[in-house]
């Protein structure tokens, strides 16, 4: 009897010893449960900032990191997709986020305009290591991904008054100039790319409205200038008007690519940014 009190008490203790490692298996599983891979938090000024700090960081060919693991050292001076997005993160808001909102909107720019119905089991690292990925697609997800967060900023002010207003850049009359710029290179529709994209070709003689804007920067000032107030304005006033606004990723090419969008519409939205950055023009020097 003795002798099988004591192998019972054996079996509780391994019972108990199984319970607790089973346990402490399935605890991290459920952390991770909650990791929900498709969140959207809402987007801030400071999302746009992050993008374009992070375009900052990984601004050339040679300060890319094409074996992304996602552990991202401070010394680093090359810089994946998710490396960049994370110290831009730390640089603009002093903290990080995984699922954070540009880190997300990150991700949907991949599954929706780049990578659609990829197989990627970490988004951002996979995108970035695939062989097929290139640079210039690099620079076109921050396009994209710069569009689709002032596009929802714009959609969140819009339906919350409480919301405080977008900052908007001053304007100058080397703006206005830039805008008649793009008026003259589209003034007519057979100068007109109903099929463009923002790869754009210093050699071309069809311009859809991003490279409009891209052409009108270099002409006007020497350079590309995907931040000022013209083009600027001009996507703001795509979110504001547009019918298929809400479906637009990278607004000036959605909207110029829009099947429902004619020529004299591009007028009619040319001619009213111009009107709107005279106005703002003029308020500032009251």
């Amino acid at each position: 009897m003795r002798e099988k009190a004591k192998v019972w008490a054996r079996i509780q203790i391994c019972v108990m010893m199984f319970v607790f490692v089973v346990a402490a298996a399935i605890q991290p599983t459920a952390a991770q449960s909650g990791d929900d891979s498709q969140a959207r938090p809402p987007v801030s000024k400071s999302d746009v900032q992050i993008v374009q700090k992070a375009r900052q960081i990984l601004n050339s060919p040679e300060k890319w990191n094409r074996a992304d693991n996602r552990v991202c050292p401070e010394t680093e001076t090359k810089f994946s997709l998710y490396c960049a997005l994370e110290k831009a993160t730390y640089q603009v808001t002093g903290d990080f986020a995984h699922r954070g909102a540009a880190m997300q909107e990150a991700r949907f720019v991949i599954d929706d305009d780049l990578a659609p119905d990829n197989h990627y089991h970490h988004r951002l690292m996979d995108y970035n290591n695939d062989p097929h990925t290139t640079f210039a697609d690099v620079q076109r997800l921050f396009d994209f991904l710069q569009g689709r967060i002032e596009a929802r900023l714009a959609d969140q002010q819009a339906n919350s008054p409480s919301t405080a207003e977008i900052e908007l850049p001053k304007v100058t009359p080397t703006d206005i100039e830039v805008l008649k710029k793009v008026q003259a290179i589209l003034d007519s529709p057979a100068k007109w790319d109903r099929v463009s994209t923002q790869h754009c070709k210093p050699d071309a003689t069809k311009f859809g409205l991003y490279c409009a804007f891209e052409a009108a920067s270099i002409a006007v000032t020497g350079k590309s200038d995907y931040d000022g107030p013209a083009i600027q304005e001009a996507k703001q006033l795509i979110s504001r008007t547009a019918p298929n606004a809400a479906k637009y990723s990278a607004r000036l090419v959605d909207y110029n690519n829009d099947p429902g969008v004619t020529f004299q519409d591009m007028q009619t939205l040319l001619r009213t940014v111009e009107t709107n950055l005279e106005k703002r023009m003029a308020a500032q020097g009251q």
